[in-house]
């Protein structure tokens, strides 16, 4: 990723992240409750944020086969979306199944006087438990620690293809991996309703796809959410 690029993605979340922090600063209305339901509340929202990579980079070229080679622009930093779902069983512990995705950045595959044009891409399928450490004294803040498992796709698509006779499931590759993901952040219920979070998460991964296996690595990510008791 190029220097306009990272101070371009940090930007956005720094935007991101004073956008959400402001809007927590508006005081909910005398008699709110939200610090009192939070703890028995269900979650359904998403979160935005950084893919950071921590295994390794695919070389930006090389062979494939005596006659082929490819080329790579795989990013060391990406930006990651994820929409999750959080079921309460108790007050200080809920379970939740996320479902992300995050483009790594660009492949192109040349065999003599073809070319397949695609990307690299990776679905987690994350479930994993929140273990909650109670309310920070004086504040609407609550810690959590977050372990868990996933299931992680990852696929090298074509877009684009210049061959006469393309059949995706040869061209295209991909490959799965279950593995842990540990982790920590910040609920911040603004209202009885709505809440803020912060999030770092862990993601080892085994991955062979474009010449490497480890596709490693850490998310930050903002969240909104919904928080809502069952009647």
């Amino acid at each position: 990723m190029t220097i306009q690029r990272k101070m371009r993605a940090g930007l956005i979340l720094t935007g991101l992240i004073l956008f959400c922090f402001s809007a927590a600063e508006i005081r909910p209305a005398s008699g709110d409750d939200s610090v009192e339901q939070f703890p028995n509340q269900h979650q359904a929202g998403f979160r935005i944020g950084v893919w950071n990579n921590r295994g390794d980079i695919p070389p930006p070229a090389g062979q494939v086969n005596e006659t082929g080679e490819f080329k790579t622009n795989i990013h060391g930093s990406s930006a990651y979306v994820e929409a999750y779902f959080g079921y309460r069983l108790s007050s200080w512990a809920m379970a939740e199944l996320s479902l992300g995705t995050v483009n790594r950045g660009s492949v192109t595959i040349s065999d003599q006087d073809a070319s397949d044009i695609g990307n690299l891409i990776i679905y987690p399928i994350v479930a994993q438990l929140k273990f909650y450490a109670g309310r920070l004294p004086g504040t609407k803040l609550y810690p959590f620690g977050i372990i868990g498992g996933g299931l992680h796709i990852g696929r090298r698509n074509v877009q684009y293809t210049s061959s006469q006779s393309y059949y995706s499931n040869w061209e295209e590759e991909s490959a799965t991996d279950f593995n842990y993901v540990v982790g920590g952040g910040i609920d911040w219920p603004i209202a009885s309703q709505i809440g803020l979070e912060l999030c770092a998460r862990y993601m080892p991964m085994n991955l062979s796809l474009v010449t490497i296996e480890k596709q490693d690595a850490l998310a930050f990510t903002v969240g909104v959410k919904y928080l809502y008791s069952r009647k």
